[in-house]
Order: C-alpha cells, then structure tokens, then sequence
C-alpha cells in the first residue's frame, strides 16, 4: 500500500454541549496497523452528521500515535513505540530536545504535548484511553490493564477480556494512562480489531469507540446505532467472556520466527502440540488453553500467549 505523506496526527475532535470527560482515541501506535485509523475518521464523520440531535457531554480525540511509521506502512521505525511509556523514559523525552531523539521518541513527545494541552485546556474529572489495534491474525479482544477500574470497562466492551497481559509486557499506553494523566484521574484500555487486512476490523473498531462512549456516559445508548454493533455482537458468539494469560513465549529474533499457518486468536490449543518454529527447533505448547496473538510478521518478541477461562 502507497505511503501517506499528507495525514495529520489529530484524526478528528469534537467538542460535547454538555460538561464530562475527556475521551482519547488512539490509532496506530503501530504504523502498519490502519484499520484503526479509518475507523476513527468514520467514527467524527458520524459525529459530525448527527450534530444536530446528538447530545454528547465532554469531548472525544482521535489521535494516529506513531504517525511516521504510519505513513511508511511499517509497525515502527526505530522500537516498538507501545514499549516504551515507563514514567523513567517519558521523563527523559520531556527533557530532550526533539533534535536528538530518534523516531519513535519524537511520537511520544508530540503525543504528549498534544493531549496535556488539551487536558489543561478542558480540565476534565476523568479521561478514558481506547488504544485501538489489529493484530496479525483474526479475532478481537479487549485487553485490560491491572486497576479494577479498567478490568471492569473491558467487561462492558462486548469483546472478550484478557487480563494478566500487562504483567508481562512494560512501557505500554496501557501502563501510562493507567491511574492519572497530567493530574487527571485516568483510565486505559485497548481493543483489538481483527485482522490487519480485513475490512470488518474497521466496523469492530467504530463498534469499540461507540461502546466506549456510550460506557462512559458520553453518550446515551439511544445515539450512534449502527451495524457496528451486531457485526461484534456476532463476532464474538462462543468465544470466553474473559481469559487470564498463563504463559507467554519471547521471541528475542523475529527475523528467526515462523508461526505455524493456521492459527487464530482464541483457538484451542493442547500440550505438546507443535505451533512454530525458531531459529529452526520446534515450539510446542507447554500447556492446553486458548491461543492468542500468534506473530505471523517479522517484528514484535511476543511469539504467542497461551490464556485459560477465568474461573
């Protein structure tokens, strides 16, 4: 897919006629991950069309996170941007100038200086963070960080929930604007869409920004009906309402990883069973459980989880 030189960061704002939160999407910290952004520009077109009628308290951004590496097609330039938000490292961005950091340093310091503007500018009692993505194979889920806060937005999502998944990851949004953000009471999720290339992630990702609105009482749960809503309804027919990762294999070489074909996020999977290769040995299931992430692209170090139903 061609290059896009002549996007802006902020995807679309718009400003409620009613005081509330501040709700901030975002799309595309990783660059080759686009479905997110189209959803969002569907998503203030829809609101735009419905100006008149609908009554929305507070405000809603949408933001492209990694915005070069977006134009390029490429996940990142540098590092993984969504590994990179530990409060040590945001401390050191702030203090850099823009000249000497690299790529995705640059990403984080324009986000930020972005939304704490808006954020002192509206003052806000709370600010919600939907992190839209799409993963390399099929299936969505919402991923909740640790707070009980966030467990139980997710819940709400009409998605199924992973939890555990931030106790082995770090330096995510998730981790970030997980209490506060410039002050401000703040809470995180993410939610991801499907496939990369398939067309429904985009109608799952406005469904997801709908859903999140309407949650948090931005909007009633009258506004905004759309087919968003029953394309995720019957996505997610069978599926767990909510896993807990057991198991989660590195990959420290991508370059030397190869994901079995096949494999969808929640499929069954059983011990011992063979599911990839790596540096040319075999990589068997150490446990039975649901698959979810396989790494069917050459960057990323998380191989695949192995998650099982909460009980």
């Amino acid at each position: 897919m061609a290059a896009h030189h002549d996007i802006s960061r902020i995807i679309g704002r718009f400003k409620g006629n009613q005081p509330g939160n501040l709700i901030i999407m975002t799309a595309a910290m990783h660059g080759n991950e686009y479905a997110g952004v189209k959803a969002l520009e569907m998503l203030f077109k829809m609101l735009e069309a419905e100006a008149d009628d609908l009554v929305l308290c507070g405000e809603v951004i949408g933001l492209i996170g990694n915005i070069s590496a977006f134009r390029q097609r490429r996940r990142y330039l540098t590092r993984d941007i969504n590994r990179c938000w530990m409060p040590d490292n945001i401390m050191r961005i702030k203090n850099t100038a823009h000249v000497q950091l690299d790529d995705e340093d640059r990403e984080i310091k324009e986000l930020l200086t972005i939304l704490e503007e808006i954020a002192y500018e509206l003052n806000p009692s709370k600010i919600y963070l939907l992190d839209l993505h799409t993963t390399s194979s099929d299936g969505i889920f919402c991923i909740a960080s640790e707070s009980q806060e966030s467990i139980q937005l997710a819940t709400k999502m009409k998605a199924p929930v992973i939890l555990g998944l931030m106790k082995g990851l770090g330096g995510t949004t998730l981790h970030f604007f997980n209490e506060t953000f410039a002050g401000i009471p703040a809470t995180a999720i993410a939610f991801e869409g499907g496939f990369h290339n398939d067309p429904l992630s985009v109608n799952r990702c406005i469904g997801a920004a709908v859903n999140l609105m309407r949650i948090t009482g931005s909007i009633s749960a009258q506004d905004l009906p759309s087919l968003q809503d029953f394309i995720l309804y019957q996505y997610c027919k069978g599926l767990p309402r909510s896993v807990v990762v057991q198991y989660r294999y590195h990959v420290e070489d991508p370059e030397l990883w190869e994901m079995h074909p096949g494999f969808e996020n929640f499929d069954t999977v059983y011990e011992g069973q063979l599911l990839a290769t790596y540096n040319h040995q075999g990589v068997y299931a150490p446990m039975s459980g649901y698959l979810v992430m396989p790494l069917y692209q050459k960057l990323g170090h998380d191989g695949f989880f192995i998650c099982t139903e909460e009980e």
